[in-house]
């Protein structure tokens, strides 16, 4: 399987993360770290640098702010 088509099933596929470790599926990485993930794990299960998971978080965070209206 190239990395591209892995690119395309993280946007497809709700259960895919890109970490064999986990049977490549969301549920069971969240099972591992039901207390939070560390960002490394998730940059390497979205194909993304860290630099650009802290980025989306930032960027989800202003958006759930800006919609809370705080």
């Amino acid at each position: 399987m190239s990395i591209e088509i892995d690119e395309n099933r993280i946007k497809t596929d709700t259960d895919y993360v890109a970490i064999k470790r986990y049977g490549y599926s969301l549920q069971k990485l969240v099972t591992r770290y039901e207390d939070g993930c560390p960002t490394h794990i998730i940059a390497k299960a979205l194909f993304l640098t860290e630099e650009q998971v802290e980025q989306r978080y930032q960027q989800i965070v202003l958006l759930l702010r800006k919609q809370m209206g705080v």
